[in-house]
């Protein structure tokens, strides 16, 4: 590593780029070496030159990025032996145990060993994206434990969404779930509703008790109102089961916070079709892991530099004010996960089916119907009913529907003037042939 910072001036001289060593610092994934430009350098042409000074280099996975307020940038550089970063010696670290945040979360370490502690209360929701093997779900079980060691079972609860079936697999029956891991996307649709209708519940209490959000309304009680956190492993797949979706996602983040309800949104398939302008803008902070395109890295980022991380939790963190930060994210062993959640094993059932409760603030709960009455169902006419059904089906069906509707009039349409040109033929014969008789006779 040293001959590469050693050889990196040179590699740079020969594309015109020209200035003077800073300091290095050796990190666990990457050594990030500072370099000063000479006055009237663009650092633009620094980024186009990057993959043509790696390839001289020899190595991959270089990057450049501007260090806030200094006249340095920084190249990183890859180690040849990465470290990983345990999760739970750094969690007892002072950082995270003498932290004051309402939710707080160990995101990993930055390029230079430092502990990056996040409040997810302050994001208020974090969109997550990554490649299989990046790391992501290792990331998402780092979260969640993060979580668990600072607040009890009674401050915070969990709703986990798994379609795959296996990542939250062990979090089930215990203290801190709201619910069973939730493995059906049609259970996973109507939750997501249950949680909008939760939020309602919650800020007609603070309404009533004239307070802001969930942190004034707990000063004034003895029965705290719980935060909840709701964790999505695979977006895509719930956004393909059922496009309502989206707009209910977009309602909790938009008017969730307050309340206490928040978001982690995970997807490996950060396509515009998933990741939607109306989520993006409404989840501004955003963790990209490593992704297999720059167009994806654009999709999570608004920026490039996703597709060349060096993967086993190497990330870039999107803050709510634009800062972008490489982070390599903490391991959680199985072992971890099990010997952090032992104490906490419980029964949870799931809601009954008659209507969802949902707990809320004050120890009540809040009823959740599960399917229209009868009787409000029988009371809407076709017309409404017809429109409801349209709503749902989503904008492809819609325009399958549409076509298949064009096609068919189309067909009626040729067959009808097929059986008219053929009625107007068979109706000249008979008159041609009744005119002959008549004049036979």
């Amino acid at each position: 590593m040293q001959e590469l910072a050693e050889k990196l001036p040179q590699v740079l001289a020969n594309f015109g780029i020209f200035g003077a060593m800073g300091k290095q610092y050796k990190g666990p994934l990457i050594t990030e070496v500072e370099f000063e430009l000479n006055k009237g350098s663009k650092f633009s042409a620094v980024e186009k030159s990057i993959k043509d000074i790696a390839r001289e280099l020899g190595v991959s996975g270089i990057r450049v990025a501007e260090i806030p307020n200094s006249t340095y940038i920084s190249f990183e550089l890859p180690n040849p032996e990465p470290q990983s970063v345990p999760f739970l010696p750094l969690s007892e670290q002072e950082e995270f145990t003498g932290s004051k945040y309402a939710l707080p979360i160990c995101v990993g370490v930055n390029m230079r060993g430092v502990p990056v502690m996040k409040d997810l209360s302050k994001m208020p929701h974090l969109l997550v994206a990554g490649t299989t093997g990046s790391g992501k779900s290792v990331g998402l079980n780092s979260f969640i434990l993060s979580l668990i060691k600072k607040k009890t079972p009674q401050e915070l609860k969990f709703v986990l969404i798994d379609p795959k079936r296996i990542e939250f697999s062990m979090y089930n029956n215990q203290a801190y779930m709201l619910r069973p891991v939730i493995t059906d996307m049609s259970v996973a649709s109507r939750c997501l509703a249950e949680l909008g209708a939760e939020m309602n519940a919650r800020y007609a209490k603070f309404e009533k008790d004239m307070v802001r959000n969930i942190g004034e309304y707990n000063e004034k009680h003895d029965v705290k109102m719980p935060y909840i956190v709701c964790v999505i492993d695979e977006f895509a797949d719930i956004m393909l089961f059922d496009k309502t979706v989206e707009k209910q996602v977009q309602m909790l983040a938009q008017k969730s916070r307050a309340s206490g309800i928040h978001l982690i949104i995970a997807t490996q398939r950060p396509s515009v079709d998933v990741i939607t302008g109306s989520v993006k803008a409404n989840l501004p902070t955003r963790l990209s892991y490593k992704v297999a395109s720059a167009t994806d890295s654009m999709t999570i980022l608004n920026t490039t530099g996703a597709e060349t991380l060096l993967g086993r939790g190497d990330s870039l963190l999107l803050e709510e004010n634009g800062t972008l930060t490489r982070i390599l994210g903490a391991y959680v062993s199985n072992d971890d996960i099990i010997s952090t959640i032992t104490p906490y094993r419980c029964e949870i059932k799931e809601p009954e089916v008659s209507g969802a409760i949902v707990p809320s603030g004050n120890g009540g709960s809040v009823d959740v119907p599960q399917a229209e009455p009868k009787a409000e169902k029988q009371g809407k006419s076709m017309w409404a009913r017809l429109a409801d059904w349209w709503d749902r089906i989503g904008r492809r069906r819609q325009n399958q529907i549409i076509n298949w509707i064009f096609v068919g009039l189309a067909w009626g349409i040729a067959q009808i003037k097929e059986w008219w040109l053929d009625s107007r033929d068979s109706s000249e014969v008979r008159q041609s042939v009744s005119r002959k008789n008549k004049k036979n006779k």
